[in-house]
C-alpha cells in the first residue's frame, strides 16, 4: 500500500499585505507634508559684526519683531525712523531715493537689510518684493550685536 504524498507548493500571491504597507506608508507622507512649517524650512545664520561705521550713502533697513504692530513687525529706517506697515516702508524708501533722480543707477545708495531672529521668511521675501519692483539695490547684512 504506497501513500501519496501531496507537497505542492502553492504559487499564488496575496496582495492584501502589500496593499496595507502602501496604506501605512501613504499617510505616513500625507503627515509628515504637512506638518512642515514653510517657516522654519529655511534658517538663515548670519555672520555677526562688531563695526558700526557705516556709509552714508547705505539706506539701512532693519526688521524687527513687534506685537503691537499690524503685520508683527516693526520696520526702521537709519536707525531712527519706524514704520508700521510695508506701505509706509515703501513711502519712506521712495522719499530717500527722489534725492538720487539723475543719478546714475550704479551711483545711487542700496539698501542694507538686517533681520532679527524673530523675523520670518515670508517678511523678508515681501521686502525683497519691494525692493525689487522699485528697483533699488539691496544687500543683506551681518547681524548687530
Amino acid at each position: 500500500m504506497a501513500i501519496k504524498r501531496s507537497s505542492k507548493v502553492d504559487s499564488s500571491f496575496s496582495p492584501s499585505s502589500m496593499t496595507d504597507l502602501i496604506f501605512l506608508l501613504l499617510v505616513f507622507f500625507i503627515l509628515a507634508t504637512t506638518l512642515i512649517n514653510p517657516n522654519n524650512a529655511v534658517k538663515l545664520t548670519l555672520p555677526s559684526s562688531s563695526s558700526q561705521e557705516g556709509d552714508p550713502s547705505v539706506i539701512a533697513l532693519s526688521i524687527v519683531g513687534d506685537r503691537a504692530s499690524e503685520s508683527g513687525y516693526k520696520y526702521v529706517i537709519n536707525r531712527d525712523e519706524a514704520y508700521s506697515n510695508l506701505s509706509e516702508v515703501a513711502g519712506a524708501l521712495r522719499v530717500h531715493f527722489a534725492k538720487y533722480e539723475g543719478v546714475p543707477q550704479e551711483e545711487k545708495p542700496y539698501i542694507s537689510l538686517r533681520c532679527d531672529e524673530k523675523v520670518t521668511v515670508d517678511a523678508l521675501v515681501e521686502i525683497i518684493d519691494l525692493t525689487r519692483e522699485e528697483k533699488y539695490k539691496m544687500v543683506l547684512a551681518t547681524k548687530d550685536k
